[in-house]
Protein backbone atom coordinates (compact mmCIF):
# COMPACT_ATOMS: atom_id res chain seq x y z
CA UNK A 1 0.00 0.00 0.00
CA UNK A 2 1.23 3.37 -1.07
CA UNK A 3 1.21 6.67 1.18
CA UNK A 4 -1.71 8.01 -0.86
CA UNK A 5 -3.91 4.71 -0.63
CA UNK A 6 -2.87 4.87 3.29
CA UNK A 7 -3.57 8.20 3.60
CA UNK A 8 -7.34 7.70 2.01
CA UNK A 9 -8.41 4.83 4.10
CA UNK A 10 -7.43 6.26 7.13
CA UNK A 11 -9.78 9.25 6.40
CA UNK A 12 -12.37 6.98 5.26
CA UNK A 13 -12.17 5.19 8.31
CA UNK A 14 -12.48 8.23 9.96
CA UNK A 15 -15.08 10.13 8.05
CA UNK A 16 -17.05 6.98 8.89
CA UNK A 17 -17.33 6.95 12.49
CA UNK A 18 -18.36 10.15 12.45
CA UNK A 19 -21.14 9.72 9.88
CA UNK A 20 -22.47 7.16 11.47
CA UNK A 21 -23.20 8.88 14.84
CA UNK A 22 -24.46 11.41 12.54
CA UNK A 23 -26.82 9.36 10.70
CA UNK A 24 -28.22 8.34 13.98
CA UNK A 25 -28.71 11.45 15.03
CA UNK A 26 -30.41 12.36 12.07
CA UNK A 27 -32.72 9.30 12.27
CA UNK A 28 -33.83 10.11 15.64
CA UNK A 29 -35.15 13.78 14.41
CA UNK A 30 -36.89 12.50 11.56
CA UNK A 31 -38.40 9.85 13.53
CA UNK A 32 -39.18 12.98 15.58
CA UNK A 33 -40.59 15.27 13.18
CA UNK A 34 -42.82 12.35 11.71
CA UNK A 35 -44.66 11.54 15.37
CA UNK A 36 -45.06 15.39 14.83
CA UNK A 37 -46.58 15.52 11.96
CA UNK A 38 -48.87 12.58 12.56
CA UNK A 39 -50.00 14.08 15.32
CA UNK A 40 -50.88 17.15 13.43
CA UNK A 41 -52.48 15.29 10.53
CA UNK A 42 -55.11 13.28 13.53
CA UNK A 43 -55.60 16.66 14.50
CA UNK A 44 -56.84 18.39 11.22
CA UNK A 45 -58.83 15.19 10.52
CA UNK A 46 -60.72 15.23 13.63
CA UNK A 47 -61.57 18.98 13.75
CA UNK A 48 -62.36 19.96 10.35
CA UNK A 49 -64.39 23.15 11.86
CA UNK A 50 -63.18 26.44 10.20
CA UNK A 51 -63.09 27.35 13.77
CA UNK A 52 -59.85 25.22 14.48
CA UNK A 53 -58.64 26.23 10.83
CA UNK A 54 -56.50 28.84 12.05
CA UNK A 55 -55.62 27.36 14.94
CA UNK A 56 -53.77 24.28 12.84
CA UNK A 57 -52.48 26.69 10.88
CA UNK A 58 -50.59 28.14 14.10
CA UNK A 59 -49.55 25.03 15.06
CA UNK A 60 -48.11 23.84 11.74
CA UNK A 61 -45.84 27.21 11.64
CA UNK A 62 -44.79 26.45 14.78
CA UNK A 63 -44.10 22.98 13.61
CA UNK A 64 -42.31 24.42 10.55
CA UNK A 65 -40.17 26.50 13.61
CA UNK A 66 -39.35 23.63 15.31
CA UNK A 67 -38.21 21.77 12.42
CA UNK A 68 -35.75 24.56 11.11
CA UNK A 69 -33.84 24.69 14.53
CA UNK A 70 -33.52 21.39 15.11
CA UNK A 71 -32.05 20.95 11.01
CA UNK A 72 -30.16 23.89 12.53
CA UNK A 73 -28.40 22.35 15.54
CA UNK A 74 -27.94 18.75 13.69
CA UNK A 75 -26.06 21.18 10.81
CA UNK A 76 -23.97 23.03 13.20
CA UNK A 77 -23.21 19.45 15.85
CA UNK A 78 -22.13 17.85 12.70
CA UNK A 79 -19.94 21.01 11.43
CA UNK A 80 -18.78 20.78 15.32
CA UNK A 81 -17.62 16.89 15.13
CA UNK A 82 -16.04 16.94 11.73
CA UNK A 83 -14.09 19.90 12.73
CA UNK A 84 -13.08 18.13 15.99
CA UNK A 85 -12.45 15.00 14.48
CA UNK A 86 -9.78 16.02 11.54
CA UNK A 87 -8.34 18.51 14.08
CA UNK A 88 -7.51 16.34 17.05
CA UNK A 89 -7.75 12.48 15.30
CA UNK A 90 -6.80 12.87 11.63
CA UNK A 91 -3.78 15.75 11.33
CA UNK A 92 -2.19 13.71 13.88
CA UNK A 93 -2.44 10.62 12.07
CA UNK A 94 -1.25 11.98 9.00
CA UNK A 95 1.56 13.35 10.48
CA UNK A 96 2.70 9.53 11.47
CA UNK A 97 1.71 8.30 8.40
CA UNK A 98 3.86 10.79 6.23
CA UNK A 99 7.05 10.55 8.23
CA UNK A 100 7.16 6.72 9.80
CA UNK A 101 4.83 4.81 8.41
CA UNK A 102 5.51 5.72 4.73
CA UNK A 103 9.40 5.16 5.26
CA UNK A 104 8.78 2.04 6.56
CA UNK A 105 6.75 0.65 4.15
CA UNK A 106 9.13 2.17 1.37
CA UNK A 107 11.97 0.16 3.00
CA UNK A 108 10.18 -3.15 3.45
CA UNK A 109 9.38 -2.73 0.02
CA UNK A 110 13.18 -2.25 -1.16
CA UNK A 111 13.93 -5.46 0.92
CA UNK A 112 11.60 -7.80 -0.13
CA UNK A 113 12.25 -6.72 -4.14
CA UNK A 114 15.75 -8.41 -2.77
CA UNK A 115 14.53 -11.07 -1.73
CA UNK A 116 13.45 -12.23 -4.98
CA UNK A 117 17.17 -12.31 -6.32
CA UNK A 118 18.14 -14.44 -3.33
CA UNK A 119 18.29 -18.53 -3.02
CA UNK A 120 16.09 -20.19 -0.55
CA UNK A 121 18.19 -22.92 1.40
CA UNK A 122 17.41 -24.71 4.48
CA UNK A 123 18.95 -25.37 8.37
CA UNK A 124 21.37 -28.36 6.80
CA UNK A 125 22.93 -28.22 2.78
CA UNK A 126 24.96 -30.08 0.86
CA UNK A 127 28.60 -28.56 0.04
CA UNK A 128 31.88 -29.82 -0.78
CA UNK A 129 35.83 -28.51 -1.26
CA UNK A 130 36.66 -29.24 -4.70
CA UNK A 131 40.34 -29.80 -4.29
CA UNK A 132 40.45 -32.64 -2.78
CA UNK A 133 36.59 -33.49 -3.32
CA UNK A 134 34.89 -33.99 0.31
CA UNK A 135 31.74 -33.51 0.74
CA UNK A 136 30.01 -32.27 3.92
CA UNK A 137 26.17 -32.08 5.23
CA UNK A 138 26.81 -28.97 6.27
CA UNK A 139 24.76 -27.23 9.07
CA UNK A 140 24.19 -23.32 8.34
CA UNK A 141 24.48 -21.36 10.95
CA UNK A 142 23.68 -17.47 10.93
CA UNK A 143 24.93 -16.66 14.82
CA UNK A 144 28.54 -17.94 13.01
CA UNK A 145 30.74 -14.68 11.76
CA UNK A 146 32.87 -17.79 9.19
CA UNK A 147 32.57 -20.85 7.96
CA UNK A 148 34.05 -24.01 10.16
CA UNK A 149 35.67 -27.26 9.22
CA UNK A 150 36.37 -30.17 11.24
CA UNK A 151 40.19 -30.13 11.52
CA UNK A 152 42.63 -32.26 13.65
CA UNK A 153 46.36 -32.71 13.38
CA UNK A 154 47.29 -29.58 12.48
CA UNK A 155 50.61 -28.51 11.65
CA UNK A 156 51.99 -25.07 10.03
CA UNK A 157 54.77 -25.11 8.30
CA UNK A 158 57.01 -22.64 5.91
CA UNK A 159 57.03 -22.98 2.40
CA UNK A 160 58.32 -20.66 -0.30
CA UNK A 161 58.57 -18.45 2.10
CA UNK A 162 55.21 -18.67 3.36
CA UNK A 163 53.31 -19.81 6.12
CA UNK A 164 50.90 -22.45 5.19
CA UNK A 165 49.04 -25.18 7.04
CA UNK A 166 48.06 -28.56 7.08
CA UNK A 167 45.42 -30.29 8.08
CA UNK A 168 43.06 -33.57 8.14
CA UNK A 169 39.07 -34.05 7.64
CA UNK A 170 36.94 -36.62 6.74
CA UNK A 171 33.21 -35.96 5.00
CA UNK A 172 30.30 -38.31 5.37
CA UNK A 173 31.80 -41.17 3.85
CA UNK A 174 34.42 -41.46 6.41
CA UNK A 175 37.02 -41.42 4.38
CA UNK A 176 40.39 -38.62 5.89
CA UNK A 177 41.39 -36.52 3.43
CA UNK A 178 45.05 -33.90 4.20
CA UNK A 179 44.81 -30.61 3.62
CA UNK A 180 47.63 -28.19 2.70
CA UNK A 181 46.42 -24.29 2.48
CA UNK A 182 48.03 -20.87 2.74
CA UNK A 183 47.13 -19.33 6.20
CA UNK A 184 45.18 -16.53 5.82
CA UNK A 185 45.15 -15.32 9.56
CA UNK A 186 45.43 -16.78 12.71
CA UNK A 187 44.00 -15.83 16.14
CA UNK A 188 44.01 -16.79 19.79
CA UNK A 189 40.80 -17.87 21.18
CA UNK A 190 39.62 -19.02 24.99
CA UNK A 191 37.30 -22.23 24.66
CA UNK A 192 34.87 -23.00 27.51
CA UNK A 193 37.30 -24.79 29.64
CA UNK A 194 39.31 -21.56 29.44
CA UNK A 195 42.21 -22.85 27.78
CA UNK A 196 43.67 -20.93 24.76
CA UNK A 197 44.33 -22.47 21.46
CA UNK A 198 44.78 -20.84 17.93
CA UNK A 199 42.99 -21.11 15.61
CA UNK A 200 43.72 -21.31 11.77
CA UNK A 201 42.29 -19.16 9.12
CA UNK A 202 42.40 -20.50 5.41
CA UNK A 203 40.33 -20.13 1.76
CA UNK A 204 39.25 -22.99 0.44
CA UNK A 205 37.45 -23.62 -2.91
CA UNK A 206 34.09 -24.64 -2.62
CA UNK A 207 31.08 -26.04 -4.55
CA UNK A 208 27.42 -25.04 -3.11
CA UNK A 209 24.44 -25.02 -4.73
CA UNK A 210 25.95 -25.53 -8.32
CA UNK A 211 28.14 -22.68 -7.51
CA UNK A 212 32.14 -22.66 -7.16
CA UNK A 213 33.47 -19.80 -4.95
CA UNK A 214 36.37 -19.14 -2.77
CA UNK A 215 35.22 -18.56 1.12
CA UNK A 216 37.15 -18.42 4.40
CA UNK A 217 37.01 -21.42 6.60
CA UNK A 218 38.44 -21.48 10.20
CA UNK A 219 39.48 -24.85 11.11
CA UNK A 220 38.70 -26.22 14.32
CA UNK A 221 37.96 -30.01 16.08
CA UNK A 222 34.54 -30.75 15.59
CA UNK A 223 34.80 -33.93 16.53
CA UNK A 224 32.02 -34.17 19.34
CA UNK A 225 29.74 -32.12 17.13
CA UNK A 226 27.52 -33.48 14.55
CA UNK A 227 28.07 -31.52 11.50
CA UNK A 228 31.82 -31.50 10.29
CA UNK A 229 31.23 -28.42 8.33
CA UNK A 230 29.65 -25.08 9.31
CA UNK A 231 27.95 -22.51 7.14
CA UNK A 232 28.42 -18.97 8.47
CA UNK A 233 27.89 -15.62 7.37
CA UNK A 234 30.92 -14.90 5.32
CA UNK A 235 29.39 -16.97 2.52
CA UNK A 236 25.18 -16.61 3.24
CA UNK A 237 25.53 -12.50 2.75
CA UNK A 238 24.02 -11.38 0.38
CA UNK A 239 23.03 -14.47 -1.66
CA UNK A 240 21.02 -16.95 0.43
CA UNK A 241 18.31 -16.93 3.01
CA UNK A 242 17.36 -19.29 5.56
CA UNK A 243 13.84 -21.62 6.10
CA UNK A 244 14.79 -23.12 9.22
CA UNK A 245 11.84 -25.83 8.83
CA UNK A 246 13.42 -26.81 5.55
CA UNK A 247 16.68 -29.30 5.06
CA UNK A 248 18.55 -30.22 1.51
CA UNK A 249 16.47 -27.36 -0.59
CA UNK A 250 19.88 -27.73 -3.26
CA UNK A 251 19.35 -31.06 -3.61
CA UNK A 252 21.83 -34.00 -2.97
CA UNK A 253 25.67 -33.69 -4.75
CA UNK A 254 25.34 -34.86 -8.20
CA UNK A 255 26.83 -37.59 -8.32
CA UNK A 256 24.26 -39.06 -5.62
CA UNK A 257 21.90 -38.04 -8.37
CA UNK A 258 23.24 -40.41 -10.95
Amino acid sequence: MNKNNAVKLHIYNEFSLVLDNSLFLAMLIVMKNLCLLSLLLLSSCAFLDKRYVKKDISVLQGLKDELKKENQNFKSALESDIKRTIRSEIIPELREVTTHSYNLMRGQKKIKEQVYEKTLIGRVEWISTVDPLVKFRARVDTGAQTNSVHAEDIKEILKDGKNYVEFTTYGEDGVKHRFLKEIVKKSKVKSTSGDSEVRYVVQLEISFGGKTIKSNVNLNNRASLRHNFLIGRNLLLGHYIIDVSQSRLLGAPKEDDE
